[in-house]
């Protein structure tokens, strides 16, 4: 008759999926990326509860050992990495623009690589004079390779929280772009920081010159994968075949991407631009909203997935009270290391950090959500014999960070936004009235910004009050002008400015 162990497993896991995704629904309300791991946790820890309750009861019986092997027999980076995010990255890319990426791929840029170096480096440091003090040292570059897996944002997490939130366009396209982009960087330092610590002799030369032949490799194969698919577009399809030519375009790109030692992620994003910004040319409007509206049915049910088997990692960590709290102080210190990396990289660039909004890069730092990919590639690694001493901090680590990423960061990237983005409907009373009072103080300069549009549709971003810039108050309490009118006008006119970041 064979064997059920397959079906068996997709069904528990389609439950799985459909009772955290409704309980956070009808309950906590939060977005799916962050309410969805945090039931999925709960629901372990009820089911450990309840094991330890009936520990020897002839009636009710709950093996948590067995359950705990099938989840670590789970391969989590085989089902992310190699698998299931070039389905949903290959959403995003349809619908990103290139013309947003044109106007703003130097802060992508600056975000994507740079700042994320900088934020492992930082991160690594800190963590390292931490556990120093609490006297259980870890290598420092161990917690390189940690700081590495954490720097990079998750598109996933990212595009669960941006939709929970009305954030001026410019700030979505920043942090979507930087989410697509750096997977690669992420991986590449990461797996180069890897074989270091296996003892491979790794040169900067050869890092720098490796990467680049990556990327380089990526980008080909995606514009020729793109341009392809165009082509069969154009033939006259049935809407299921439209569909699967995107699939095939996302699972193609890549998997010749990984034959090829390059760059899955951005082949898979190239790919995804290429067709998303030309498909209007051999498509009709009907055909692209229909694919547009499966490929955004097939990122819900894969999140959920995804979703709810990050918190059914919770199984394979034994939490301490010391690894719950230096995984508490890993996500301070990893918070704390974005903004100054954020901060420091653009000062390597004035001419772009001189033109930008109030609060966007504060508002770009705090929106860093990570997911996924993090614990995908520290659970891809914790076994090996050379991390194998250090497999409990790795994920337990990893595991605390993403979940208080979307807690924190996720949850109050709204209250964040309302500080520099007037907002008559925030909070006044109560906890989150208290904790917007504490957001609007990251607003030194207590200028705001109202989001209208122009006649054509055009998004446009003007300060709400400009006698923030004007008035002062004097050590006699009074009132004075500590600007003349004209360089009040000017100051407006380029915090205003549309090019700004």
């Amino acid at each position: 008759m064979g064997s059920y162990l397959f079906l068996q497993a997709l069904t528990v896991v389609f439950l799985l999926s459909i009772s955290t995704t409704l309980f956070n629904k009808k309950v906590l309300g939060f977005p799916a990326a962050i309410g969805v791991p945090i039931v999925s946790a709960l629901f372990v820890f009820i089911l450990q509860w309840a094991a330890s309750l009936f520990n020897g009861s002839d009636i009710i019986s709950i093996n948590i050992e067995k359950i705990e092997a099938t989840v670590r027999s789970f391969q989590f980076y085989d089902f992310l990495i190699n698998g299931v995010i070039c389905f949903i990255l290959m959403a995003s890319a349809l619908k990103f623009k290139v013309s947003d990426l044109k106007r703003y791929w130097k802060p992508i840029g600056i975000l994507a690589s740079l700042a994320l170096v900088i934020c492992a480096v930082l991160f690594a440091g800190l963590l390292f004079g931490y556990q120093w003090l609490i006297g259980h040292k870890v290598d420092i570059l161990v917690l390189l390779l940690l700081g590495a897996a954490l720097g990079a944002t998750d598109p996933i997490g990212i595009k669960g929280v941006l939709s929970s939130v009305r954030a001026p366009h410019h700030l979505m396209v920043k942090l979507e772009g930087e989410s697509l982009f750096n997977d690669a960087m992420c991986i590449a330092v990461f797996m180069t920081i890897l074989n270091i610590i296996k003892g491979d002799h790794v040169t900067p030369q050869y890092i720098l010159s490796h990467l680049f032949l990556e990327i380089f490799i990526a980008i080909v194969i995606g514009v020729v994968t793109g341009h392809i698919a165009l082509w069969v577009l154009k033939q006259r399809h049935e809407m299921e075949s439209l569909i699967m030519t995107t699939a095939v375009l996302a699972s193609g790109a890549y998997l010749i991407a990984l034959y090829a030692h390059a760059s899955a992620p951005i082949a898979c994003v190239i790919a995804g631009l290429v067709v998303g910004n030309k498909w209007q040319e051999v498509l009709k409007e009907k055909e692209i909203n229909e694919v547009n509206h499966f490929w955004h049915t097939m990122e819900g049910i894969i999140n959920a997935f995804l979703f709810t088997l990050i918190g059914l990692e919770l199984f394979i960590i034994d939490l301490s009270k010391e690894l719950v709290f230096g995984g508490i102080i890993a996500f301070i210190i990893l918070h704390i290391s974005r903004f100054a990396a954020n901060f420091l990289a653009f000062m390597f660039f004035p001419s772009v950090s001189k033109k930008s909004y109030n609060g966007s890069l504060t508002i770009l730092s705090w929106g860093g959500v990570r997911g996924g990919l993090s614990l995908a590639l520290i659970l891809a690694v914790s076994n090996m014999s050379v991390l194998s001493d250090y497999s409990d901090v790795l994920i337990g680590y990893t595991f605390i960070c993403v979940l208080l990423s979307g807690l924190v960061c996720g949850l109050g990237l709204p209250q964040v936004m309302n500080a520099f983005y007037y907002n008559p409907d925030e909070p006044k009373t109560g906890f989150s009235g208290w904790y917007q009072k504490i957001c609007h103080k990251m607003n030194v300069r207590g200028v705001q910004y109202i989001i209208d549009e122009d006649d054509q549709g055009n998004e446009v971003i003007s300060i709400y009050d400009p006698s923030a810039l004007i008035n002062k108050k004097n050590s006699g309490g009074e009132i004075r002008a500590d600007k003349t009118v004209q360089e009040v006008e000017k100051e407006v006119k380029r915090l205003e400015h549309p090019d700004n970041f």
